[in-house]
């Protein structure tokens, strides 16, 4: 079992460390944006980058996730089969997609920026098809174990992104136009850069109607369920738009990608953890070792999350010379980040659900389950909004992740029943309870706050959390702690 967490843990860090890399920039970027624009012309960004993440998954149609499947546990030949079949259905949606954004652009933008800027539609249209088509090569990266390829991708895309938004908008002050070009340039640099590796890895001769069939069996299901997916994290900046302004969609955002730095780290184990339990099958034998891994990540889910929950005020205080990581016009947007980082540990908890879903080809209910927590996202947005604002939004996308989570497990005890470590996992959710508890009622002075974050790893240290074997294997790892009989 230490072996193949081990072996998790290195894929975890090595493919995390990529994905977080490629989307770390809007993070970068964030003292630049809240600084220069003024939270409406922030929400108008916020908007574009929303329909550019809904896009993205529609664009793929499921067919990476049946790529990947299909690419890992086959031979050479059908490998060549399979990725030829899929780049060139890529290849063809993805540039008429641009087209056909590019000949609507001019009724899409307000509808969909709240922008009459024809330029702004464009670029995002021809944004989403770049980003597309590199992600391909990317997935090839990852099932053929190729890291550092991978990994030196994403850091071109982050460097590319800072330098160029730099120039642009804060150099020649292009504002808005700016943002957008910066990212056009860099995916669509990242795409003739990857471009030789996968034309070196597809025959035409080797299309098949057949491979793409298959793929497509599997991975349409996944359509409908990424669709759901994005209704569910960005349709709440629309209906905020609609219900508000755009002013108050600008703030929300802001708050929000603090709270989604939970979802750049539990997107990056995602990133290790498909291939993984892909690759070690859906055996019984392997119950044990998923349900191992379930506790180890909701414990340092759980503790990042205290961090986030502790600390989110002093963070966007941070001061960069003559600025602050977020501008002040944005420090309100800080108590919307407790219940994001939040409900994207939810969504950790449900990716963790998936071997059982993957190995008896049961994509079917991923949709499912993805379509209640939108059908409840939209709902709950909707109801809370006019009463509670931002904060309403924020809470209706925890409570959706949240019975997402519940759903699939509920399922997948008759699909894949796993024997939880339930007595562990109690008491990492009771101490996140307590901490919680007690910031909400404590002052926030730089003593308690330390206080407060160290009271969970000790907490769980005191309650018996860690077994004999864990314990001796610290001890060992540190080479500091004496020896002792349990």
């Amino acid at each position: 079992m230490i072996k193949e967490i081990k072996a998790l843990t290195f894929n975890t860090l090595v493919y995390g460390a990529g994905h977080i890399l490629a989307r770390i920039v809007t993070f970068l970027l964030l003292p630049l944006y809240t600084n220069v624009f003024n939270p409406n012309d922030y929400g108008v960004i916020s908007l574009a980058y929303t329909f550019m993440g809904f896009m993205s998954v529609v664009l793929h149609y499921g067919l990476d996730a049946a790529l990947l499947k299909r690419y890992v546990q086959s031979g050479v030949s059908e490998k060549t089969g399979y990725l030829t079949s899929a780049w060139f259905s890529f290849l063809v949606t993805s540039i008429g997609f641009g087209l056909l954004i590019t000949l609507l652009r001019s009724w899409l933008g307000p509808i969909i920026l709240g922008s009459t800027d024809h330029r702004l539609m464009t670029l995002v249209g021809w944004i989403i098809a770049m980003d597309v088509m590199w992600s391909i090569p990317q997935l090839i990266f990852r099932a053929e174990e190729k890291p550092y390829i991978y990994i030196t991708n994403s850091l071109l895309n982050v460097l590319g992104s800072l330098t160029l938004n730099l120039l642009f908008v804060l150099k020649l002050g292009m504002g808005i136009y700016g943002v957008l070009l910066s990212n056009f340039i860099v995916s669509g640099s990242l795409f003739l850069l990857t471009l030789p590796a996968i034309l070196k890895r597809i025959k035409s001769s080797a299309i098949s109607v057949l491979a793409w069939k298959k793929m497509m069996r599997f991975g349409l299901p996944f359509l409908p369920s990424g669709i759901f997916a994005m209704i569910m994290e960005l349709a709440d900046r629309y209906i905020l738009k609609e219900m508000t302004d755009l002013t108050t969609v600008g703030i929300y955002s802001a708050g929000y990608k603090l709270g989604m730095l939970m979802m750049l780290i539990v997107m990056g184990f995602n990133m290790g953890w498909q291939p993984f339990f892909l690759k070690v099958g859906g055996t019984n034998e392997q119950k044990p070792l998923f349900a191992r891994i379930t506790t180890y990540v909701l414990a340092i889910l759980g503790f990042i999350w205290i961090i986030l929950l502790v600390w989110v005020d002093d963070i966007v205080r941070i001061q960069l010379g003559s600025i602050t990581v977020y501008g002040v016009a944005y420090w309100s947007s800080t108590n919307i980040v407790p219940w994001i980082a939040l409900g994207y540990v939810f969504h950790g908890l449900y990716l963790l659900q998936l071997p059982g879903v993957f190995q008896q080809e049961k994509s079917i209910w991923v949709a499912s389950t993805r379509a209640i927590g939108a059908l409840s996202n939209v709902g709950l947005n909707v109801y809370l909004i006019p009463y509670y604002g931002a904060i309403g939004a924020a809470i209706a996308t925890c409570v959706s992740f949240m019975v997402m989570a519940v759903i699939l497990f509920s399922v997948n005890r008759t699909l894949y029943p796993i024997a939880y470590e339930w007595s562990r996992l109690l008491r990492i959710a009771i101490l996140m309870i307590a901490v919680y508890l007690l910031h909400d009622v404590s002052s926030h002075d730089l003593f308690v706050k330390v206080m407060l974050t160290l009271f969970y790893p000790i907490g769980l240290t005191m309650v018996g959390f860690l077994n004999h074997s864990e314990r001796t294997w610290i001890r060992r790892s540190l080479n500091v702690w004496p020896e002792q009989s349990n």
